[in-house]
């Protein structure tokens, strides 16, 4: 049977059962239950199509004390009275975006107010939320009015489509710093493909991927590396545990879209289905205050890059000797330009090179980067460079070109990535560690230490690189020297402060057009 036909069914069912007079009682399981919800038949009625959750709950009001009516003439007796007052409102984290012509965009009425309460328990941080119409972004997209509720939350069970409008608002919606996170309500397939294929329509240029094991979600507030699964396949009741899966894409050093095939909002509203596929409500909600803690650690950064600011050179120069070339490729080659142009801003400051401001991306093929014989690298995900390009970027420097790599925010996903990429450009030489005389740290400033972004604390300093003939031809950076440039940075990211960034980023430059 269908699931369309099944909800017909239930709510006839449930009709007939109203009129014989038949109840019952709906069980409210625990954070850590994963029974089924029973669902009385006085309820079942009022639930329109789409539903399958408890409406939110009712939030808690105050009664005064007593108050005097104002004084009446003798020998009138003054009344009094109690009022309830209403709780002061919280400062909003999500708006459930409505959608559509039908009730599918509010599958569980009381999952993001469920997660609300569960984050105020958890984070000890009082957040709020509300409906949204998508027509309402819209309207505040045309009127040049930034949305600043840091989620917009979409969820259903059924395929749907934006129109090109609202396309629009949304992709200005997550530029401007809003995360858009998705959730396959039951683990509905269809509304997983739609979203899918919303999110690629939307940013047709940017990678929609699952994230990596060590993001910041998966360990924002609890560390997660597997988590339980629940799952019917033709009515037979599969489970089983595996790492979470999110699909992400990033703007800028954030994930901006976050989404779930795994159906997490019934588990925010603490119930589970004998149908389809989801987390089990624990594991649930601890990912959804994870999320929840992400986005509010990001909000800072998230403002910041929202606009990129572009550095101007003079329009006369009587030469140009440096322009950054930065290599293009299928791991978010470009995730920070504000730092990039950061960079480029203290080398031209602080050195005598007539420095061209223009970040000029590239790809890694002979024609393109034989004219620069500096190219820089960074990203998140696996670059996946094919052989052709591999060759070209080896031929590039040992001919005399240098290559710097940065890990952007320091994650060890990436660190892997550019490991085994650099082992295919020299198979026969690692990676090495600069010792700390390296001729590098003293090519314009002495580097003697740096120190952590997030401390200050005094750190090792971990330059590695490839050494060919006595000329270093590639550095890279395990932890991120590049993006806290700007002095503002990914909060989960693990790199050094601004003054070592600063200190590292003019040497590496200078060493390069000095050998």
């Amino acid at each position: 049977m269908s699931d369309i036909g099944r909800r017909e069914l239930l709510v006839r069912g449930a009709s007939g059962l109203a009129a014989t007079g038949v109840s019952g009682v709906i069980s409210v399981p625990t954070l850590f239950d994963v029974g089924t919800t029973a669902v009385s038949a006085a309820d079942a009625p009022a639930r329109q199509l789409g539903t399958c959750g408890p409406p939110p709950r009712k939030s808690p009001t105050r009664q005064t004390a007593a108050e005097s009516m104002p004084p009446l003439p003798l020998p009138a007796t003054p009344l009094r009275r109690s009022e309830p007052k209403a709780e002061p409102k919280a400062p909003l984290m999500v708006a459930k975006l409505e959608y559509g012509t039908t009730q599918d965009w509010n599958t569980d009425p009381g999952d993001v107010d469920n997660l609300m309460r569960h984050c105020q328990y958890a984070l000890g941080l009082w957040y709020g939320w509300r409906q949204m119409h998508v027509d309402e972004l819209v309207a505040m997209f045309k009127a040049n009015t930034r949305c600043k509720v840091p989620v917009l939350y979409i969820s259903g069970h059924d395929a749907f489509e934006f129109s090109a409008e609202q396309r629009a608002a949304l992709a200005q919606y997550v530029i401007d710093g809003g995360t858009l996170l998705g959730d396959a309500c039951c683990g509905r397939a269809e509304f997983a493909d739609a979203f899918r294929k919303e999110v690629r329509a939307i940013f047709p240029n940017r990678s929609f991927e699952l994230l990596e094991v060590d993001h910041p979600v998966l360990r924002a507030f609890y560390s997660y590396s597997n988590v339980h699964y629940r799952a019917f396949a033709g009515g037979v009741k599969q489970e089983f545990q595996g790492p979470p899966q999110f699909y992400g894409m990033n703007v800028g050093t954030r994930t901006g879209v976050l989404f779930t095939p795994f159906d997490m909002s019934c588990g925010w509203d603490e119930h589970t289905h004998e149908h389809g596929k989801r987390l089990i409500p624990g594991d649930a909600i601890r990912l959804g205050i994870n999320l929840i803690s992400y986005v509010a650690a990001q909000r800072q950064v998230a403002e910041v890059q929202s606009i990129t600011r572009e550095v101007q050179a003079p329009v006369t120069r009587p030469r140009q000797q440096f322009t950054l070339a930065q290599l293009r490729h299928h791991g978010d080659w470009n995730p920070d330009p504000n730092s990039t142009y950061q960079w480029l801003r203290h080398v031209a400051v602080e050195s005598s090179l007539a420095v061209g401001f223009d970040l000029k991306p590239i790809d890694p093929v002979d024609a393109q980067i034989a004219p620069h014989p500096f190219l820089y690298m960074t990203g998140f995900r696996k670059p996946r460079l094919n052989a052709d390009e591999i060759t070209a970027l080896r031929r590039h420097l040992q001919a005399g070109g240098f290559l710097f790599i940065n890990n952007c925010s320091g994650f060890n996903a990436f660190d892997q990535h550019v490991r085994e990429l650099v082992g295919k450009m020299f198979p026969d030489q690692p990676l090495a560690r600069l010792e700390p005389d390296h001729a590098l740290l003293k090519s314009f400033h002495t580097i003697q230490q740096v120190r952590d972004k997030n401390s200050g604390d005094v750190r090792p300093l971990e330059l590695e690189g490839i050494t060919i003939k006595d000329r270093l031809v590639l550095v890279y950076s395990k932890n991120d020297a590049v993006t806290h440039l700007k002095q503002v940075s990914d909060p989960y990211g693990n790199g050094y402060d601004a003054e070592s960034c600063r200190q590292l980023a003019v040497n590496i430059v200078a060493y390069a057009l000095q050998n």
